[in-house]
């Protein structure tokens, strides 16, 4: 076997540990000669144990419900060289020190955008068939006969994308081969060199909104973002119109949402919601235009990102170069689970 190095996964006992420690990644471990040790504990309250936990570790495994690797986590561990997140966003888990320690950061988030985008995709083509207003889906809705014309071919049809992250731009190469007529994304970080060497039309905030057949909401959650997607952006959608969310419910104004989807002018899919479950009085479940999914466009692929974590581990220990590393500007653009309620 060969030498491993003191790999800890820092998930507590119970189904967070449970879900990501089985099959394929104690397989890829076994591949890889590698041992992990599991957390004994459930989660401390106190920075200090963790540090404690931390001790002589050499590669940590992160996952949903990891504390922040601040100084005050890391104040006894001089031996921390990659970290490996098993799930998505990083926003709660990097810091500063961590990166100043030079410290490798990694994440499985591009394994779960592959399957986002895939979930993505499909509700494109619901929307742009206008499916939510004439199917029937078991005993529920009517079977409109005289909508069945509604439908629209994408090499007419403009899609906006909020975002350029993992998400976008999988779903981006899933919607090429289509032959969609225009790509239009929004996103700060795409500079214009990119968006003409990728065929994609840069635009700004309101006019996606106000020139997309289909939107998707798929930018990473922040402060300065929270809620920017309200009303007047929703008086902005053309009649016909569906706005899909499936990156982070807070990105747009519950109220304002569940107002305009009254008006009945546009329809909605989305699989992200600001409390959840969501709540069986809730609003949403009473409108005939949308379509609701139990947050879980990203689950498929989840038994894997441990074991890709453990991949770039050894990737590192060998000297190659990471394959899904994430740099300092990145981890902060990307979701930060705290602006979440009740997260």
């Amino acid at each position: 076997m060969a030498h491993s190095p003191d790999i800890f996964f820092m998930a507590t006992p119970g189904y967070l540990q449970e879900h990501f420690w089985r099959g394929p990644s104690r397989q890829r471990a076994a591949a890889l000669g590698y041992e992990v040790r599991l957390n004994p504990r459930e989660a401390p309250s106190d920075p200090a144990d963790w540090a404690d936990l931390l001790a002589g570790v050499e590669a940590l495994l992160t996952t949903w419900g990891s504390p922040r690797l601040d100084e005050a986590v890391l104040a006894r561990n001089t031996t921390l060289r990659i970290v490996g997140h098993v799930g998505g966003s990083v926003a709660t888990i990097a810091s500063p020190a961590l990166f100043e320690r030079g410290v490798h950061l990694c994440t499985a988030n591009p394994i779960m955008a592959r399957t986002v985008a895939e979930w993505a995709l499909m509700m494109t083509l619901v929307g742009l068939r206008g499916l939510v207003g004439y199917a029937q889906v078991g005993a529920g809705g009517d079977l409109d006969w005289p909508q069945r014309h509604t439908n629209r071919i994408p090499e007419e049809a403009t899609v906006g994308i909020w975002g350029y992250g993992d998400v976008a731009r999988r779903l981006i190469e899933l919607l090429r081969p289509l032959g969609f007529g225009r790509i239009a994304v929004c996103d700060e970080y795409l500079t214009a060199q990119t968006a003409a060497a990728e065929g994609l039309d840069k635009v700004d905030f309101d006019c996606l909104f106000a020139e997309a057949d289909v939107v998707h909401c798929l930018v990473g959650l922040t402060e300065a973002n929270k809620g920017q997607v309200g009303a007047d952006q929703l008086a902005a959608l053309r009649d016909g119109t569906t706005l899909i969310n499936c990156g982070r419910a807070a990105l747009v104004q519950e109220d304002a949402l569940i107002a305009a989807l009254g008006e009945g002018r546009f329809s909605a899919i989305m699989d992200v919601f600001e409390a959840e479950p969501l709540a069986d009085d809730h609003p949403y479940r009473d409108l005939p235009n949308v379509i609701l999914t139990p947050h879980n466009a990203g689950f498929g692929r989840d038994a894997y990102y441990l074991g890709a974590m453990l991949d770039e581990f050894g990737r590192h220990f060998r000297g190659e170069p990471l394959q899904l590393e994430v740099t300092a500007e990145r981890a902060l653009a990307m979701t930060d689970a705290s602006l979440m309620r009740g997260r």
